[in-house]
C-alpha cells in the first residue's frame, strides 16, 4: 500500500472563527456583538486568516521531506530536454563573398532562443538537389524515338537504355510527409546518386561566384529519412572506436581542361572532408573543401548529350541552368554496408547549414565564495542545465560544455582559475581530486568532504560557464527559426526541416513513482523490468509501450522456428504514445529509436548485444453482423462495436483487460505472441452495450499473393502486432471484398442510370 501524505491540520479560517465565537460566552460573557462590524470580530478573523496561512506552510513540510528524500537517495528528476535542428543560410542580396556565422551565435523562433553549434561559412551559393528517377511507363512509340535519338551512345550492340526524368528532392513542408530518396535503390535513383547543383544568386556573374567560393569550406546539411528498421548497440570492446565518417562520398565535377573530346569525359574529383558526422544515422553536417576557381568547371553539351551516361542530370529549367556553378555528386561509400540498421534514405540535403540547439549560454557566472567546509553546495541561477560533449573549436577533441572553475593564487600573486571536473559519484574520488557533481534539473553543484573529493579552499571564488534551456516549446515546424541579430543585411535564415528532441521535464510525482524501480536497478539494465523502467525514462520521448524480448534476434528470427534463442541478445520494442483513434498505427521513427539507443547503451551490460526496434504490423480486416437490443439506435450501436474492436486490437490499449469488473478498463496493448481469434472478436462485440447477439463475423488477413483470406485464427509471432486496417458493421457480415472494391452486386438486378427528360 502506498504511503499517504498526511495533512497536519485541515481546518480553514472559517473553522477557527466559528471555534473562537463558541468560546466567547465562556470566557467573556459581556461580549455579545458577533457581527462583522465589531472590532473584536475583525481581530478574530485576522488571526484566523494568519493561522490558516501558517498551517498551509506546515502542511508543505511532508512534501518538502519527500523532495529531500529523493535527493538523499540520489534520484534526480529528468530535466526538460532542448529542441535541436538544422538551419540554412541564404545570401539573397548580400556581398558576393564568404561570411562567417560564428558558433554560439543566437537565433530565434519568436521568443524561443537557439544557439548555433558550429561555425558556418556562408558562401554566395544556394543548392538544389536532383536525382535520376527511372521512367518505365514510356509510350512504345516514344521509346523507339528516344532509342533512335541516342543510338550513337551505345557502347555495344547489346547495350540497352534506361530512361529517366530529372526529379527534384523537394523541400519538406509543414503538415506534409517528408520526402524520401533511397540511394541504394536503383528503381528510385538509377545511378544511385543524389546530384547537388550549386547555384549562383540571380543576375550575378558566375566567375565572381567561383572566385568567392574557391578553396572555401562548404557546410552540407543532411537530414536522413525518419523511417528506420531499428537500432543496434554492439557488445563493448577494449578497442577504441573508429572515427565516425558520413558513409557517403562527395564528388565535384572535374572535366579535364586539356581534353580535346567533345564533350569532355565525365570525370569527378573526390572532395576532402574537413568534418563529418554519421548523417545516414541522424541529422548532421558534413564540411568539405571546394577546389580552386580554375577547377570549378562544367561540360559543354549539345542538346542530345546533356544528362546522358554518368553526366549530371539534365536541367529542364534553363534559368536555373544559367546560374549553375558546379555539380556535387553524393553517393554511398559502400553499398554493402546498408541493411536494417544502416539505411541510405535521405529526406533533405542543403548547403550553408548549421546545427542549432534550444539553449542560452551563460559565461562566468559567479556562484559564490567557498567557506572551506565539507560537502559544500551551490546552485546556478538558470535551469535546466544542458550537459553534453562538444567539439573544441578548431580541433577534433571533445570536451564538456559545463565548465566550473575555482579561484587559485597564481605565481605572480594574481588570481588564477583552476578548472574542476564533473563526476557522477563523489565516493569514487580520491582525497585531492578537484571534482564535483551536478544535478541538471535543479542546477545544484556539490563538492566533496575532503576525504572523497577535494574541498574548495576558504575564501576562493567559484564561477561557471554553462548552457540552459529546453521544453516542449522547442518543437517547431519548418521555417519557424527565422531571426538572428548577428546576421548581416541581405541574408536569410530558416530551418528547412522540423526540430526534434524537445520535451517537458519529469514532475515530482513521476519521480516518486520511480523510487522503487530506481532502488531495484540503480540505473543499470539487467532484468526485463530494468529494461522497461529505464527505457520509459528516456529523456525527450513520450513512450506509449515498451516490450523486452530476451534471447531474440530480429534479423535472424525464423518464423518457422519461433522458439530459437540467441545468447547475449536482447531486443527492446518501443512504441510512441498517440491517441487511440489515430488513423495510422504508432510507428517509432529514426530519432525516437536513436534516443532510446543512446539512453540504454551506457547502462547495459558490456557483453549484451542490444537491438531497438519498432513493431511489425499485421493488417487485419473485420466484418461483423449484429442484432441490437430493442429500442437501441442501430447506427450508434454499430459505432460502439467499431470502437470496441479497434480498441481490442490496439497496440497500445488492446488485448484482454487487466480487470473485467469495469467495461471501460483497457488492456496494456496487444500481447506479443497472442494469436488473433474470430471467437475473441465475437465476444468483444457481444459485450458492447446495446448488442443483443452477433449474426456472424469474418476475419481477414492478407495472403502472400495480396488477396484477403477469411480465417478463423491468425498466428502472431516475433515483433508482430495486429493493426485494424478496416472494419464493417451491419445486419450481416459483409464479404471481405467490400474492402477491395470488388464485392459482388446484391441479387441479379443490374443498376442503370435514369436520364431525366429535358424541359
Amino acid at each position: 500500500m502506498p504511503l499517504q501524505v498526511p495533512d497536519l491540520d485541515d481546518r480553514t479560517a472559517a473553522d477557527y472563527v466559528r471555534e473562537a465565537v463558541a468560546r466567547i460566552p465562556v470566557h467573556t460573557p459581556e461580549w455579545t456583538n458577533f457581527n462583522d462590524s465589531d472590532p473584536g470580530m475583525t481581530i478574530v478573523q485576522l488571526f484566523a486568516f494568519m493561522t490558516e496561512s501558517l498551517l498551509y506552510r506546515s502542511n508543505r513540510i511532508p512534501e518538502a521531506n519527500r523532495t529531500k528524500f529523493l535527493t538523499l537517495l540520489g534520484i534526480g528528476l529528468q530535466p526538460e530536454t532542448p529542441g535541436r535542428g538544422l538551419v540554412t543560410f541564404t545570401n539573397e542580396r548580400g556581398p558576393i563573398q564568404p561570411v562567417a556565422f560564428p558558433e554560439g551565435a543566437e537565433l530565434r523562433a519568436g521568443n524561443v532562443p537557439f544557439r548555433a553549434l558550429n561555425t558556418v561559412n556562408i558562401l554566395p551559393v544556394s543548392a538544389a538537389a536532383f536525382y535520376k528517377a527511372e521512367q518505365t511507363d514510356l509510350d512504345p512509340a516514344l521509346r523507339t524515338q528516344f532509342e533512335q535519338l541516342y543510338e550513337s551512345f551505345r557502347t555495344s550492340p547489346d547495350t540497352g537504355f534506361r530512361f529517366y526524368q530529372t526529379t527534384s528532392l523537394e523541400s519538406p513542408e509543414s503538415g506534409q510527409e517528408l520526402p524520401e530518396l533511397d540511394l541504394a535503390n536503383t528503381q528510385q535513383a538509377i545511378d544511385e546518386s543524389l546530384w547537388l547543383a550549386l547555384l549562383a544568386p540571380p543576375n550575378v556573374d558566375l566567375e565572381r561566384v567561383k572566385a568567392a567560393i574557391a578553396r572555401q569550406t562548404l557546410s552540407i546539411g543532411i537530414y536522413p529519412s525518419v523511417r528506420t528498421g531499428g537500432k543496434r548497440a554492439e557488445p563493448l570492446s577494449a578497442e577504441p572506436e573508429p572515427v565516425s565518417d558520413p558513409g557517403l562520398v562527395f564528388e565535384i565535377a572535374a572535366p579535364d581542361p586539356a581534353s580535346t573530346e567533345t564533350p569532355k569525359p565525365a570525370r569527378y574529383r573526390r572532395l576532402d572532408i574537413e568534418y563529418a558526422e554519421n548523417v545516414l544515422d541522424r541529422p548532421g553536417i558534413v564540411q568539405v573543401t571546394l577546389p580552386k576557381a580554375e577547377e570549378l568547371l562544367l561540360w559543354s553539351f549539345d542538346p542530345t548529350e546533356e544528362g546522358t551516361g554518368v553526366y549530371p542530370p539534365r536541367l529542364e529549367d534553363r534559368d536555373m541552368a544559367a546560374r549553375l556553378v558546379t555539380w556535387i555528386r553524393i553517393r554511398l561509400a559502400n553499398k554493402e554496408q546498408t541493411g536494417p540498421y544502416h539505411e541510405a534514405r535521405l529526406s533533405w540535403v542543403g548547403v550553408n547549414v548549421a546545427q542549432v540547439i534550444q539553449a542560452v549560454a551563460i559565461e562566468n557566472e559567479l556562484l559564490g565564495v567557498a567557506n572551506g567546509a565539507p560537502n559544500q553546495s551551490y546552485r546556478v541561477a538558470n535551469t535546466p542545465v544542458i550537459v553534453e560533449r562538444v567539439l573544441v573549436p578548431g580541433t577534433s577533441v571533445e570536451d564538456e560544455n559545463f565548465v566550473l572553475s575555482v579561484e587559485n593564487s597564481g605565481s605572480d600573486g594574481g588570481p588564477r582559475w583552476e578548472r574542476w571536473t564533473r563526476v557522477d559519484d563523489l565516493f569514487a574520488a580520491e582525497q585531492d581530486d578537484p571534482v564535483f557533481t551536478l544535478d541538471p534539473e535543479s542546477g545544484e553543484i556539490r563538492f566533496g568532504n575532503g576525504l572523497r573529493g577535494k574541498r574548495p579552499p576558504q575564501g576562493r571564488r567559484i564561477r561557471t560557464s554553462y548552457q540552459y534551456g529546453g521544453g516542449p516549446e522547442g518543437k517547431l515546424a519548418v521555417g519557424q527559426i527565422n531571426k538572428s541579430s548577428l546576421l548581416p543585411g541581405g541574408f536569410k535564415v530558416e530551418n528547412p526541416v522540423p526540430t526534434w528532441g524537445a520535451s517537458r521535464g519529469e514532475t515530482l510525482e513521476e519521480g516518486e513513482r520511480n523510487i522503487s524501480a530506481y532502488v531495484r536497478h540503480h540505473d543499470r539494465v539487467v532484468t526485463l523490468e530494468d529494461f522497461e523502467d529505464i527505457t520509459r525514462r528516456t529523456p525527450g520521448l513520450d513512450i506509449g509501450r515498451v516490450e523486452t524480448l530476451p534471447l531474440f534476434h530480429p534479423e535472424k528470427f525464423d518464423r518457422s522456428n519461433p522458439n530459437e534463442t540467441f545468447p547475449g541478445v536482447v531486443t527492446v520494442m518501443a512504441l510512441p504514445q498517440q491517441p487511440l483513434d489515430a488513423p495510422d498505427p504508432p510507428v517509432p521513427d529514426r530519432l525516437f529509436l536513436d534516443a532510446i539507443c543512446r539512453h540504454l547503451d551506457p547502462r547495459r551490460l558490456v557483453t549484451t548485444e542490444l537491438h531497438i526496434r519498432g513493431p511489425q504490423y499485421v493488417p487485419v480486416w473485420v466484418t461483423i453482423g449484429i442484432e441490437p437490443m430493442p429500442g437501441e439506435v442501430r447506427s450508434l450501436v454499430n459505432k460502439r462495436v467499431r470502437e470496441a474492436i479497434r480498441e481490442y486490437l490496439s497496440p497500445l490499449a488492446g488485448g484482454v483487460p487487466e480487470s473485467c469488473e469495469n467495461d471501460d478498463t483497457q488492456g496494456t496493448g496487444w500481447p506479443l505472441g497472442m494469436e488473433i481469434r474470430r471467437q475473441d472478436l465475437e465476444a468483444v462485440a457481444v459485450r458492447v452495450s446495446g448488442v443483443r447477439y452477433v449474426t456472424g463475423i469474418r476475419l481477414g488477413v492478407q495472403s502472400p499473393a495480396g488477396n484477403l483470406q477469411n480465417v478463423a485464427t491468425h498466428k502472431i509471432v516475433g515483433l508482430e502486432l495486429p493493426w485494424l486496417s478496416g472494419i464493417d458493421v451491419g445486419e450481416q457480415p459483409a464479404p471481405l471484398d467490400v474492402f477491395t472494391g470488388t464485392a459482388p452486386l446484391a441479387g441479379d438486378a443490374v443498376p442503370v442510370p435514369v436520364i431525366p427528360k429535358k424541359c
